[in-house]
């Protein structure tokens, strides 16, 4: 029984044809489309303001194999534009398909007739200094330090008359060069070791190629001028970084015994003869300089031991 003070309760349902109005959606979808836009327009700029040295030390971390040479490619990476009459512009890999499996032809040359490449590799001029705002790798987390500045190893590594005098020597060597890898002479129980080096400005090959710098062949030809003058077995080592390299022509442990092979010809072009060599041996990288920083460019180096050298 219902009485006159009870609440009167009143339902009203809504229609099917009327939906709820979701006025903020589109706000959302505007405020992505902006993030959007501008992460593009940065991206951009980026790119507009980047050296091509930057650009070049970034693809090569990110897919080290595929851009051998990326400032010799003016319109584009491998543009088609750069043909002509058919035929592709010089460059260190042809712009056809598949390109990071067939050499370049240089190194086709350093193949075929070494001490004739390795000639005209040194005869190319002298790079002018570079300048104090240089780009650097992006992704090389070592101090920056003069590119012909060799690396100054702890006394211990000095004991001995002829390794000071040897360094000294390879110094001087270096110094007349605008970049140079970083030099080190040991003694160890086997000889004189000689190390050099690549740092974060200077890099003695072409990205994973066995095409050397002039600054090295001329440097290495020097070198090869004073152990000719010294007594001892010869051995030459080559290691590459962490980073793994791998087409049909090479992977780390044959760019590392390539290059050795490539520094024999250096040595032997200023002077050392040819029968002084008793060993050439690539390590890949199972044998890392600085093994916390696997990709750190100290591990890109050649070795030279002068073996019953006096220490």
């Amino acid at each position: 029984m219902m009485t006159d003070d009870a609440p009167t309760i009143i339902r009203r349902k809504r229609g099917d044809d009327e939906e709820e109005h979701h006025g903020g959606v589109w706000k959302l979808a505007f405020a992505d489309f902006m993030t959007a836009m501008m992460a593009f327009f940065l991206v951009m700029w980026l790119i507009n303001s980047t050296s091509k040295e930057t650009k070049a030390a970034i693809v090569q971390y990110f897919n080290p194999i595929q851009l051998v040479d990326a400032t010799s490619a003016h319109k584009g990476l491998r543009d088609p534009a750069q043909q002509e009459g058919g035929k592709s512009a010089q460059s260190s890999e042809h712009v056809e398909p598949a390109p990071e499996d067939r050499p370049g032809d240089k190194e086709a040359a350093l193949h075929s007739e070494p001490l004739k490449a390795l000639d005209e590799i040194a005869a190319q001029e002298r790079a002018p200094p570079p300048p104090r705002d240089a780009p650097r790798d992006p992704f090389d987390r070592a101090p920056r330090s003069g590119a012909s500045s060799p690396e100054a190893p702890d006394d211990a590594s000095l004991s001995g008359k002829a390794a000071s005098a040897l360094r000294a020597e390879i110094e001087r060597i270096a110094a007349q060069e605008a970049r140079a890898p970083k030099v080190e002479v040991k003694p160890s129980d086997e000889g004189l070791l000689i190390s050099l080096t690549d740092d974060a400005n200077f890099s003695m090959f072409a990205v994973g190629s066995i095409e050397p710098r002039p600054q090295l062949v001329r440097i290495i030809a020097q070198i090869g001028k004073i152990l000719a003058g010294r007594r001892g077995e010869v051995e030459l080592r080559g290691h590459t970084d962490g980073r793994s390299y791998s087409s049909r022509h090479y992977d780390n442990w044959r760019l590392s015994s390539d290059r050795a092979t490539i520094v024999n010809y250096m040595l032997i072009r200023g002077g050392l003869p040819a029968a002084r060599i008793g060993r050439i041996v690539g390590y890949a990288d199972r044998r890392l300089k600085t093994p916390k920083d696997p990709l750190a460019p100290v591990n890109r180096r050649i070795e030279i031991l002068l073996r019953g050298a006096e220490r």
